[in-house]
């Protein structure tokens, strides 16, 4: 307000509107950076997790371990009708 009417100071109502959009732009930057920083931590997770099971397609077990001849079969019994 100036000190000659009741009105407000127009250069002071333009600063605090101006002030106001440079907090909620700050604001905006802070949660982006947020969002960002938990979304690069899952795709490594996932990446991560995609280059274990590539790894296990690629360089397998070889050779199978043989079966136990004591072990039950692992097939079930043919029950169709003949």
């Amino acid at each position: 307000m100036t000190a000659t009417d009741a009105a407000p100071d127009p250069a002071t109502a333009a600063e605090r509107r101006w002030q106001d959009l440079l907090d909620r732009i700050h604001d905006l930057e802070a949660r982006v950076a947020t969002t960002t920083s938990t979304v690069n931590a899952a795709l490594d997770h996932h990446l991560a997790r995609l280059n274990a099971l590539r790894h296990h397609l690629a360089h397998p077990n070889w050779p199978l371990p043989a079966p136990d001849p004591d072990s039950p079969p692992t097939t079930p019994t043919d029950n169709r009708p003949a």
